[in-house]
């Protein structure tokens, strides 16, 4: 079963939604950015993930092999979510940017993007 998220940044500018399912694994990535941030996101399937806000509220930033795609509000600066380098199919959606409903659960998990990615990927 599945349950229709909502997201966004702190000032509103950028919004987005997915459906995903009511437990999820959070990921506390060790790359050199997320380390710095302290960011801690889930993986949504990018087709499940819908953007809605116009892309022109967004700044992009990349670095290293330019694959990672981050994004941020080009208003607050507040990075929502991101295209990781590892499974450009997927999303990672910072879970302080979520607006969880209450049968949601989210279990943490404290190992880097790329082998929770291998993971999900074998199950």
């Amino acid at each position: 079963m599945e349950q229709l998220i909502q997201g966004g940044c702190h000032c509103c500018k950028v919004q987005f939604e997915f459906y995903g399912p009511l437990e999820m694994e959070v990921i506390q990535c060790v790359c050199s950015i997320c380390r710095m941030k302290q960011n801690h996101h889930v993986l949504i399937p990018q087709s499940k993930f819908k953007l809605l806000t116009n892309m022109d509220e967004l700044s992009l930033y990349t670095f290293n092999t330019k694959q990672a795609k981050h994004y941020f509000c080009k208003t607050c600066g507040v990075q929502s979510f991101f295209y990781p380098r590892s499974n450009p199919n997927m999303i990672a959606v910072t879970i302080y940017c979520l607006q969880l409903p209450q049968n949601v659960k989210l279990t943490k998990l404290t190992q880097g993007l790329e082998q929770s990615i291998k993971r999900i990927i074998q199950q």
